[in-house]
């Protein structure tokens, strides 16, 4: 059947180069004496739209038409039985004409480029249509061309007449092909073989791929597909060696029949830690329908064994148009973020801007998750305009819109003169807000996690003094106790370490000092882990543009090791967090 498809394919789109090319040659006798049709059979999925056209070998029909007979009969009965469609099918002419008179006849002037076709409803049932043709030079009687067409199936095919058919196969007659997987475990840096089990109830072609499982998160993942194995009635080639990359990885051809095909993967020594699925597609038709016509089928999880997937954080950064852009992060100490990736422009009307805890990578499987349990903690951002409205950005994993359209916290946040994310403080699941009065004392904003309602709660005083500092930074573990912690810059240049306590009734515990000298940045966010090793960093952006990198130690003591430059320009940026 697909070398069929395939050769019925050629024909086609040579009939088209054909007809194209001789459309401006004048008809003469010697060409239509040289005209040469062919019919041919295929197998339809519901709704695809199967043609009733004879493929051109050779010659033209410019000098002539071409006579077409449809019918739910074979095409040997000249008075025309089982003419026409049946009920749910719609007939398209197109560049055709309907032949007065008749059901089921379409007459076709020269060689159309598109060719008469029915649409096959998407309810249908096992069915199967045959089509006749002649060919009937310039001035030929249409009556004896109706009965020729009609009667083809009982007279010699020669290169003038013949048939075709069309096998409709439903839904439910392409769900009869199935698939067992055998999906063991891929050890860290070992093989190990897997299998499918088929069952073909129809000659098609399988394709393998792999793809990672829901609630992934996503890292490099270099396995390798080899050494096939199959039976009889089977030919499968590799097609990609390595996964998971979201292309067919194994490709068969397979007869009727039942069929094991195995395969081994080979796991990258050092590999990180994953959840697969084997994804199959059966293709048992010659004319499908988009993606809809195949048999899908998905294994259950699998585990590529490795070492866990920390998330990766990132950074958002404001330019001085007002545009906003996000850098992603690479879990690489040396290069640790990859962008900038536009976020949108007009972000240059707020006067205060921060996110509630690091911008975190979300799991694989982005397909328009909108704000949700499975987006908090991820990087909402909260934005304060010149008229002293706070807005709430809920992160959303939808492609190139990483935020949901801003929802109105309140008014009256002019009155503070810092606004910054704290991460979750009191360990309820909901980020938290910090914000210092022009008094210097902080508040605490306590998340409520709703996205219907109040997205805060009553204001609680954390203290007074606040003033001294003109830095602040946190929303990130840094001494790895599970608590939030925050960092503070006094005006002399010195960095304070304030420790999360886990109560919002007195979220942090008593200064420590870090050091200083920290007066040459006018830029410092805790980032989360940017460097893949399961503590949080620091990044902060000295006067001159340069973006300096603060490798933490999940220590209280020794927070930081030594800087690591990131990169310059960035004073091309007003804003950080």
């Amino acid at each position: 059947m697909k070398h069929l498809s395939r050769r019925t394919t050629t024909l086609s789109a040579a009939a088209g180069l054909l007809t194209a090319a001789t459309l401006l040659v004048p008809p003469t006798a010697s060409a239509a004496d040289e005209l040469k049709l062919s019919g041919y059979d295929v197998v339809a999925a519901p709704r695809s739209l199967p043609r009733f056209y004879p493929a051109v070998e050779a010659g033209t029909t410019v000098a002539g038409k071409v006579v077409i007979a449809v019918g739910t009969k074979p095409m040997t009965d000249p008075s025309g039985a089982g003419a026409g469609l049946p009920a749910g099918y719609r007939l398209n002419p197109n560049q055709c004409d309907l032949a007065p008179g008749y059901t089921g006849v379409l007459v076709c002037q020269e060689a159309p480029y598109i060719k008469p076709d029915t649409t096959v409803p998407a309810d249908a049932v096992d069915t199967t249509l045959y089509w006749g043709f002649t060919y009937i030079p310039a001035g030929g009687d249409l009556a004896t061309a109706v009965k020729e067409a009609r009667s083809a199936g009982s007279l010699p095919a020669d290169g003038r007449r013949g048939t075709g058919k069309v096998t409709v196969k439903s839904r439910a007659h392409a769900l009869l092909n199935t698939i067992a997987f055998d999906t063991p475990a891929v050890p860290d840096g070992g093989t190990v073989r897997q299998q499918l089990r088929v069952h073909a109830n129809d000659a098609g072609r399988l394709t393998l791929r792999f793809g990672r499982a829901d609630g992934q998160l996503y890292a490099d993942l270099a396995v390798r597909i080899s050494d096939i194995i199959t039976g009889p009635g089977a030919t499968c080639e590799i097609r990609y060696e390595t996964l998971p990359d979201d292309v067919p990885n194994l490709a068969c051809e397979l007869e009727p029949g039942d069929h094991v095909i195995g395969y081994a993967l080979t796991g990258t020594a050092g590999q990180y830690a994953q959840k697969l699925h084997a994804l199959t597609r059966y293709d048992i038709y010659d004319l499908g329908y988009w993606d809809e016509s195949d048999v899908k089928l998905a294994s259950a999880p699998f585990a590529v064994q490795g070492r866990t997937i920390l998330p990766s954080h990132g950074l958002i950064a404001r330019n001085t148009a007002g545009t906003l852009v996000d850098y992603s992060g690479t879990r690489s100490a040396t290069a640790p973020l990859s962008g900038p990736y536009k976020i949108g422009s007009g972000w240059q009307t707020y006067t205060a801007l921060t996110s509630l805890s690091p911008l975190k990578q979300g799991n694989y499987y982005w397909a328009d998750q909108k704000p949700s349990a499975r987006t908090r903690g991820l990087g909402d951002v909260v934005a304060r305009d010149a008229s002293g409205t706070l807005w709430y950005y809920d992160r959303q994993l939808v492609r190139e819109k990483p935020f949901a359209a801003r929802v109105k916290v309140g008014g009256g946040w002019n009155v503070y003169d810092r606004i910054d994310g704290a991460g979750d403080l009191d360990r309820d699941g909901y980020a938290d807000l910090l914000a210092r009065d022009k008094a210097g004392v902080l508040w605490l904003y306590k998340g409520t996690g709703s996205f219907t309602g109040a997205r805060f709660t009553a204001r609680v005083k954390v203290g007074g003094g606040w003033g001294a500092y003109d830095r602040l930074a946190g929303g990130a573990d840094l001494t790895g106790d599970g608590r939030t912690d925050l960092l503070a810059r006094d005006r002399a240049g010195v960095l304070w370490l304030y420790q999360g306590t886990g109560d919002a009734t007195r979220p942090y515990t008593a200064r420590t000092q870090i050091g200083g000298g920290w007066q040459g940045y006018d830029q410092l966010v805790v980032t989360g882990d940017l460097t893949d090793d399961g503590r949080a960093d620091a990044v902060a952006r000295d006067r001159s543009g340069v973006l300096w990198l603060y490798k933490g130690t999940g220590k209280a003591t020794g927070t930081f090791t030594g800087r690591t430059r990131i990169g310059g320009g960035w004073n091309t940026y007003n804003h950080l967090f």
